[in-house]
């Protein structure tokens, strides 16, 4: 049983990485930084799980089912926010390959 424990507590610490990882590498984009989030708190929550609760097999159960969850949370966060960072930068270059139409004043005229 201490080989689970000390399992569950090697993926908590993991995801709170992950989470860190994402954060740092979100450069301001909200829907990963919610991931991010979602992320750390459940790696805490989960270490939280197995540190508190005096049955270590209820313990166990609930650090695999939050974890479980904070990394879906992680995952599907990230993913959106890369499916709309990549959205925005063919939103960019199309807008950037159309010829702007300028027009320039008439200054002859007083």
């Amino acid at each position: 049983m201490d080989a689970w424990i000390w399992g569950a507590v090697v993926f908590a610490i993991v995801l709170v990485f992950a989470g860190g990882v994402a954060w740092w590498l979100a450069r301001g984009c909200v829907l990963t930084m919610i991931g991010a989030t979602g992320a750390v708190v459940g790696g805490v929550v989960s270490l939280i799980s197995l540190a508190v609760l005096i049955d270590p097999e209820a313990g166990l159960r609930a650090a695999a089912i939050v974890t479980i969850g904070a990394g879906a949370w992680l995952l599907a966060w990230t993913l959106a926010g890369g499916i709309r960072g990549q959205r925005l930068l063919r939103a960019e270059e199309e807008s950037s390959a159309r010829p702007v139409a300028v027009s320039v004043p008439d200054l002859t005229r007083a």
